[in-house]
């Protein structure tokens, strides 16, 4: 029996990445891995382990570029020195949004470098090819636009670089905010997801609930598909549930009822809403994600979700047509809840990919 400790993050202990762990809690002690969660890394009980894994939101102050500073720097080193000393195998796990990484600093400090997506080309990682955005799908060699420069991970050091899991392992079950504790400890029998078939009627021809970023305008900038899409709403004469945020239960039922979801990138690729989409059984329109490896790889053009270009050029004429074929192209979002409920729900599946790139 292998133990696993975790450092996890405390603002996300109930419902956050670490949530399959506990889920599946007895599967893993049954594939021989015992894990344990700590808060506090000062504490001495964390030391003295066959593997430590670092969520890195839990040294936020480090991994946030705007405050990233000497100091924390140093202090962060000094810690995963002592603990790659007093461990089998130390893990961070990059919980950055995107398939970029702003936290190579610390690559060499550590035994494995885990994130949620990764580049299938693991080249634009290294230094070879110049100053890079840390952002692929905002890279550009036009000067005019500015990137978000990353220190680049030596060459050496890539094969440490490692696939783990992505939001789509996050628990989406409705929970009010007293009872987001119950998150980690409620079985799936007892209070399951409630999944929407596809083939209900929906009053919504689309839904993307958000505002445009003013100060945003260049395509180079991280919220240019957000914005184009807001864009497109005066040129659709679609039924839209549009407009500022609103309640998690009103969000619910407007995805639940709307034919279309729109999911451009962000910070990072994978979103939130893509899983939302696929459980509310509307159908997923989001930019090409074919440039990356993720588990669950629930990301599959035109068989579980349709397509866009990063730039967004044909945007609108897609969605007209979506809608305009609606009935022939509904399939697709029944693929993609089908496909998500599977991966979901495969224990098997999470433990495989954590024993082969975390404790074995």
């Amino acid at each position: 029996m292998k133990t696993l400790k975790v450092l996890d993050w405390p603002e996300k202990r109930y419902y956050g990445e670490t949530h399959p762990f506990y889920r599946w809690a007895n599967q893993l002690r049954a594939n021989d891995v015992k894990v344990q969660f700590y808060y506090d890394h000062q504490d001495k009980a964390l030391k003295d382990a066959d593997c430590v894994l670092i969520h890195s939101r839990y040294f936020a102050g480090w991994q946030n570029l705007n405050t990233r500073s000497e100091q924390n720097e140093q202090e962060l080193l000094a810690f995963l020195l002592e603990m790659r000393h007093s461990s089998g195998k130390l893990i961070w796990f990059d919980a950055a949004d995107s398939t970029g990484s702003g936290d190579f600093a610390i690559i060499p400090f550590v035994d494995v470098f885990l994130k949620k997506q990764i580049l299938k080309n693991k080249e634009y990682y290294s230094a070879e090819n110049g100053i890079k955005d840390l952002r692929i799908w905002l890279n550009s060699n036009d000067p005019k636009n500015p990137k978000t420069a990353f220190v680049p991970c030596p060459e050496e050091h890539v094969k440490k670089i490692k696939l783990g899991w992505n939001l789509g392992l996050n628990d989406y079950r409705y929970f009010g905010y007293k009872m987001s504790r119950l998150s980690n400890f409620l079985n799936y029998n007892i209070y399951p997801l409630r999944f929407s078939g596809s083939d209900k009627q929906r009053k919504y021809d689309l839904t993307f609930r958000g505002t445009i970023h003013q100060d945003n305008h260049e395509m180079n900038r991280i919220s240019y598909q957000r914005n184009h899409i807001i864009g497109l709403f005066d040129h659709l004469n679609f039924n839209i549930a549009k407009g500022c945020n609103v309640s998690k239960s009103r969000y619910w039922k407007e995805l639940r009822n709307s034919k279309l979801s729109v999911s451009p990138f962000g910070w990072g690729e994978i979103c939130y809403r893509d899983f939302e989409t696929f459980i509310s059984g509307s159908l997923l329109v989001k930019p090409l994600m074919s440039h990356m490896v993720t588990f669950p790889d629930v990301y599959i053009p035109d068989k579980t979700y349709v397509p866009v270009a990063w730039n967004m050029i044909g945007t609108q004429e897609l969605l007209e047509q979506l809608i305009v074929n609606y009935k022939e192209v509904r399939y697709i979002a029944q693929n993609g809840q089908d496909t998500y409920r599977h991966a979901m729900n495969d224990a098997q599946g999470f433990i495989d990919v954590l024993k082969q790139n975390v404790t074995d």
